[in-house]
């Protein structure tokens, strides 16, 4: 017999065919569990690699031994009379045919699973085809239980009932965002299409619902009438419709928008919880003209400029003031004065204060409020209470499952662990599949792709997010962020601008634009910047902090801590701040001062027990930290937290996010004496453009052994050109915009 015919007799091939498809099954298998337990990719390499090598060993043993009625014999010592090798291949066909139609199977049902997603004209839904990476799934099919309310028709036709129309369709949207099976779109979306003519099927197909609500309101005197219609959007049928005539009063306001939610819910047969059925039924007050007041607030809040922030922030007052128990109300006046500390001039203690307070209120009043439980995570990062921030984003999301604000704020909190910046950009996406045409949500996907260095993916998204909505401030601090971080400061300074002329009231976005001029060198640019932000506040604390900014720059840190003192005590003498109070007396080196602060900015990198957490979200600072131990006495312990922070660099953190190098490897290297690591990684961190802050970066006390060292200053040499270059660009723009 051939050693070909041996082969097949004693089902070698057989068993190669039936262990390739088994191993491929059990790879697609694994590749979808370990992506939704995020396990790192080097896990399912090592499945891979064990299979591979399990094959040779598979067709060994079809080689070597035999399957018998007696168990498992070496080849050699079984009767060719008595084999049952014939049989045991039958077995095998049987196990390969059925692999293969589970193969086939799973193929098919990956290639022709769910619709085609809904394109909108230039932003990204959060099914989007182009998504890329672990992100990308198929959009799902549309759940019949998923509802788009158009913005409310104001048949009275005076302006001054506007607010109140906007209001009422906003509450009804925060109560039908209760109902945990229900998928409702947020009101951000929903008025893009006020006073549209678009057809109800193109809306629905738009926002990926299968149901359109249409209504409107009229007010006269003391009596309102509320008329609304929910419409099948696939047939244009009208499922539900109804006409409330009621007496102008805050209980009958809030009975019609409980009766409203109650019937969409049996029209769309969803099951509310007892729960869900309480929150529904709610109702928040029974002053009207605080009602009114905190629709007012609302509105004004969703702008998300500074004059309209603030006259939000006065309406929320006038609201409490009028109701001093009106829960949510409280929860607006936490979420506008955390807004104000952003986007206006209100100062960081007086916005946490304020915030602590309100957030505090509105949960004695209703612990079940998912806006004011999202109020307090806001209030607990602020203290760094991560823990207790956490519990409480979950529970706003619980509360208001289909609160698009909830998972943003969330998103954002998860993002500052880089090992969980996927999971964010997956929070963030779910908010827009519940606000599908918000501009700020766009942004905040352009947000979490920067935080991931894709950097490319990001910049597409803006350019979209700017064609969709051109008067949006903020996607020009988008655009502007990642010119910075690829070091192109003649571009990001002039996408600052433009942000600045849309919403010049901003005076947190100023110091952004003194610290890219020093990137450029651009001292003397600063002295025109700093008056006009004296001109929309003198007391602010942001002019220390370019004041601050400037006298580094100078190499005057005695004046740069100085000023730094007083800024922490603008801020509330934030402990995180006291990091920077730290790297001053480092620079000036004042080694036992900048260990003493930086023991307040994060006290878990001076214990052992708790390097680990502190490497996983502050990673670079554990370079800093294990150096300074070093330098005051703490030898070993300072070498260990070098060395794990090193590690981590090294092995995970390019597993989480792409252009790592911009996390400061090269004064890691310089901490440890591993000179050419450093300029490798230094060569590298500028060759990728990641050289903001470049100026603050070099003076670092570790670097000193590399002065003079030509590779060294050849790497400094390329800044100081490229930067000249953007000096000479930017000076040229602003020259071609005129005056």
């Amino acid at each position: 017999m051939s050693f070909f015919e041996e082969l097949k007799r004693r089902n070698v091939f057989k068993v190669g065919v039936a262990y390739i498809f088994g191993a491929w099954l059990l790879i697609q298998l694994s590749d979808i569990v370990l992506d939704n337990i995020e396990a790192p990719p080097l896990v399912l390499q090592v499945i891979f690699l064990v299979l591979a090598m399990g094959f040779f060993v598979a067709l060994f043993f079809a080689w070597a031994f035999e399957m018998t009625p007696e168990g498992v014999k070496r080849e050699a010592d079984v009767d060719r009379s008595q084999s049952i090798t014939t049989h045991t291949g039958k077995k095998l066909n049987n196990a390969i045919l059925v692999m293969m139609a589970l193969a086939i199977g799973y193929l098919l049902f990956d290639k022709f699973s769910g619709p085609e997603p809904a394109s909108t004209p230039a932003v990204e839904t959060a099914a989007s085809s182009t998504q890329q990476g672990a992100e990308s799934v198929p959009e799902p099919a549309i759940s019949r239980q998923s509802i788009a309310v158009l913005p409310f028709t104001n048949r009275s036709k005076l302006e001054e009932d506007e607010f109140f129309v906007e209001g009422i369709h906003d509450d009804l949207l925060s109560k039908l965002a209760r109902i945990g099976s229900l998928k409702v779109i947020s009101r951000t979306s929903m008025l893009r299409f006020k006073d549209t003519e678009k057809p109800i099927p193109e809306i629905a197909r738009e926002l990926g619902v299968a149901t359109i609500m249409e209504g409107a309101v009229q007010r006269s005197g003391n009596q309102i009438r509320i008329n609304v219609q929910l419409i099948d959007a696939v047939t244009d049928e009208h499922l539900w419709a109804e006409i409330f005539d009621r007496e102008m009063t805050a209980e009958n306001l809030f009975a019609i928008q409980s009766e409203i939610s109650q019937k969409i819910a049996e029209a769309l047969k969803a099951t509310l919880s007892p729960e869900e059925q309480q929150r529904v039924s709610d109702r928040p007050t029974e002053n009207l003209a605080a009602y009114n007041a905190f629709l007012r607030g609302r509105q004004l809040m969703a702008r998300r400029n500074s004059e309209d922030l603030d006259q939000a922030g006065r309406e929320f007052d006038r609201a409490v003031e009028l109701d001093p128990d009106f829960a949510l109300a409280w929860a607006g006046v936490a979420d506008t004065a955390m807004l104000r500390s952003s986007y206006s001039n209100l100062s960081f203690v007086e916005s946490i204060k304020i915030r602590e307070e309100a957030a505090n209120r509105a949960l004695e009043l209703n612990d079940q409020l998912g806006e004011a439980q999202l109020s307090l995570a806001m209030v607990h990062i602020f203290y760094e209470r991560f823990d207790e921030a956490e519990a409480a984003f979950l529970k706003a999301i619980e509360f208001s499952p289909n609160y698009a604000t909830a998972y943003q704020w969330y998103a954002d909190f998860v993002a500052r662990w880089p090992q969980r910046t996927k999971e964010s950009l997956r929070l963030t996406r779910r908010a827009v599949e519940l606000d599908p045409l918000s501009s700020i949500l766009q942004y905040e996907i352009a947000e979490k792709l920067i935080d991931l260095g894709r950097f490319e993916e990001a910049e597409r998204q803006v350019n979209q997010l700017m064609e969709f909505d051109p008067e949006f401030p903020v996607s020009f601090l988008a655009m502007s962020e990642i010119k910075g971080v690829t070091g192109k400061f003649d571009e990001q300074i002039q996408w600052m601008r433009k942000r600045l002329e849309l919403d010049p009231g901003g005076i947190l976005s100023y110091p952004d634009i003194v610290f890219a001029l020093l990137d450029m060198g651009n001292e003397e640019a600063i002295a025109d910047i700093r008056k006009t932000m004296e001109a929309i506040d003198d007391q602010h604390f942001s002019l220390g902090v370019v004041d601050m900014f400037e006298s580094m720059y100078q190499q005057n840190y005695k004046a740069a801590l100085e000023t730094g003192t007083w800024v922490n005590s603008q801020i509330g003498k934030q402990p995180v701040f006291q990091g920077f109070i730290g790297f001053l007396h480092l620079i000036s080196g004042d080694y036992q001062q900048a260990r003493a602060a930086y023991e307040i900015a994060e006290p878990r990198f001076f214990d052992r027990s708790t390097f680990r957490a502190a490497i996983e979200q502050r990673t670079a600072q554990g370079c800093v930290d294990a150096w300074i131990m070093m330098h005051t006495g703490d030898e070993d312990m300072g070498q260990e937290l070098l060395d794990m922070t090193i590690k981590y660099l090294e092995d995970e953190l390019p597993q989480y996010i792409d252009h790592a190098d911009r996390f400061g490897y090269a004064g890691c290297y310089m901490a440890r004496g591993e000179i050419e690591k450093s300029l490798q990684a230094f060569e590298t961190q500028v060759a990728h453009g990641h050289i903001s802050g470049w100026w603050i970066q070099t003076r670092m006390p570790w670097f000193e052994p590399l002065r003079g060292e030509p590779r060294f200053e050849a790497a400094l040499q390329q800044i100081r050109d490229t930067v000249a270059l953007q000096r000479e660009n930017l000076a040229r723009m602003g020259a071609e915009a005129g005056p």
